[in-house]
């Protein structure tokens, strides 16, 4: 059995690429029916849903992708779907589930681990952007990553990550759960690493550690909620972006550094 060794790469964008064109030919005929409401509710706002190209063959639910799955089987629409097929069998390792992710315009992936992937783990989540967006921001571990149509991308969802899709058109992608071999770890090492882009709401925060004015007026409501709230209204005035959402990321960020250095 093939022991995976540590990776030291968050994100990086591998030497793959694909023809956006044919990737968005075989999703424009995909029925709108085709797509299955995202199973963790609590983990999303609006509409996040997907449709299962490889699928567990146990699975009561076409979007579960769970590490004690065994048995994955091709659907129907990945057989009919050159483009995407055409990208599935790219790949030379053992393929676990296959699917297509839809977040809808206006709508964000509340920050999450996924604590079953990782290279450490011997299983790691492929991303293939099929259509997205400027406007939508993707981080992870803090650090906004961006994809392009076509590109093909290795991510640790081991760590912290959220999504927020502010633009006005939907950001599909194919995603692609893998069991590392020597091919993939290849394929990795030999990957573009990607460090990403501070959060607007991280230069925020150290504008605020600067501006005793700016200090003094977030101390000031009572509340959660009421803080967040303000937060964003007081980075919006300063010309930086963020959501609530990045808000409470924050703040669980610090509550995870502070119980680790607690527990060191």
């Amino acid at each position: 059995m093939e022991s995976p060794s540590p990776s030291p790469l968050k994100a990086a964008r591998l030497p793959l690429r694909f023809d956006p064109a044919g990737l968005q030919a075989d999703l424009d005929a995909v029925g709108g029916g085709e797509w299955t409401a995202h199973f963790n509710t609590q983990f999303f706002e609006g509409d996040w849903s997907g449709i299962g190209l490889r699928v567990a063959e146990d699975a009561a639910n076409p979007m579960y992708a769970g590490t004690h799955h065994q048995n994955f089987a091709d659907a129907a629409r990945l057989r009919d779907s050159t483009h995407l097929r055409a990208v599935v069998e790219s790949f030379h390792c053992p393929l676990r589930s296959v699917r297509l992710l839809k977040l809808a315009a206006g709508s964000s992936i509340r920050e999450h681990r996924d604590y079953d992937l990782g290279y450490d783990a011997g299983e790691v989540r492929i991303h293939v952007p099929v259509v997205t967006n400027p406007d939508v921001e993707f981080f992870l571990d803090n650090r906004r990553i961006v994809m392009g149509e076509g590109e093909c991308w290795y991510l640790d969802l081991n760590l912290p990550h959220r999504v927020h899709n502010r633009g006005s058109t939907d950001r599909v992608h194919l995603v692609i759960d893998c069991q590392l071999n020597d091919w993939l770890r290849s394929l990795i090492a030999r990957g573009m690493p990607e460090h990403g882009e501070e959060s607007g709401f991280e230069l925020f925060r150290r504008l605020v550690l600067r501006d005793a004015s700016l200090q003094e007026r977030l101390i000031a409501p009572t509340g959660r909620d009421a803080f967040v709230r303000l937060a964003v209204e007081t980075g919006a005035e300063q010309g930086f972006r963020f959501t609530a959402g990045d808000v409470e990321a924050a703040i669980q960020a610090a509550r995870r550094s502070w119980l680790e250095r607690w527990i060191a």
